[in-house]
């Protein structure tokens, strides 16, 4: 990181900048011991848990999910997070293929899967708002409850906000005017899950995507153990400081930070979810 760069995430997290307001702080502390990848938390208990606030991302949003509560740590080269946010319902189900009978054919059913996303800038002047006109690429951690969380991993993407046109890139009017361009491409390997079809009656409801067995490759990262219970999803993450792939944001060492951001998906589509205000990582 540049002495320039250091100095801008410095009046950022202070809140120096003109206009800017100060970012929250979420402190990964050094940890004693390894936890275990159980979603269940009782490793955490004596790590200070952080609560951050969530909004729509625009107008309409229907997902009601108002905050989430967030642990980081440390332990040799790896990086850690626990995580809860409260959830009347465990939606394991997302796009399946629903019979009808009267068509005698399946159609797409209306369920969504629950979703969370971790997102860590790499590059440019990151947000959380991507309609904001700024451009950035950042390492994006999406867990999906149907797509990923059984495999035992976050699908480990790649965010890229360009204002110029980019390949298979979704298209959206900025904010203070123009356009921008949004494209989330897997990081390299293999695929986590493929689609598939029926051309005859099966059963009711039939699954539409079919996980991968074991994936590789930098896709493959970010472990995680994801359990839904009594009203709420926990999730426990993991994954090494430096992966060593191009497509991967690398963690500062101790007394250094990465800005990033949160959202989180309520069994709802693309366009419909809540989101924090930019975040520091502080190491």
């Amino acid at each position: 990181m540049s002495t320039t760069r250091n100095v801008y995430l410095l009046m950022l997290v202070c809140g120096l900048l003109p206009g800017a307001a100060a970012a929250a702080t979420i402190t990964m502390h050094p940890l004693s011991a390894e936890p275990v990848m159980d979603g269940e938390g009782k490793d955490w208990a004596d790590v200070p848990v952080t609560t951050v606030a969530l909004k729509p991302s625009h107008e309409g949003v229907s997902t009601a999910v108002s905050s989430v509560d967030i642990k980081g740590g440390v332990h040799g080269d790896y990086v850690y997070f626990f995580v809860e946010w409260k959830d009347s319902s465990e939606d394991k189900m997302h796009k399946p293929w629903v019979w009808n009978k009267a068509k005698t054919k399946y159609g797409k059913g209306p369920q969504r899967e629950d979703r969370f996303a971790l997102q860590f800038v790499m590059e440019g002047d990151y947000s959380t708002n991507w309609l904001s006109g700024n451009e950035f690429r950042a390492d994006m951690w999406h867990w999906k409850s149907t797509r990923s969380n059984p495999l035992d991993l976050v699908h480990d993407k790649t965010t890229i906000i360009s204002a110029k046109k980019l390949l298979e890139a979704r298209e959206l009017p900025a904010e203070g005017g123009g356009k921008v361009y949004i494209s989330r491409p897997s990081d390299a390997g293999d695929k986590l899950y493929k689609t598939k079809r029926y051309h005859k009656y099966e059963q009711d409801v039939m699954p539409k995507y079919i996980l991968a067995n074991e994936p590789q490759g930098s896709v493959a990262d970010v472990k995680v153990k994801g359990v839904w219970n009594d009203g709420k999803w926990c999730l426990e993450i993991k994954r090494k400081r430096d992966t060593g792939h191009a497509d991967d944001v690398v963690f500062p060492a101790a007394g250094g930070a990465v800005v990033g951001g949160i959202a989180i998906y309520d069994h709802s589509g693309d366009d419909d979810h809540v989101v924090s205000d930019n975040l520091v990582f502080q190491f």
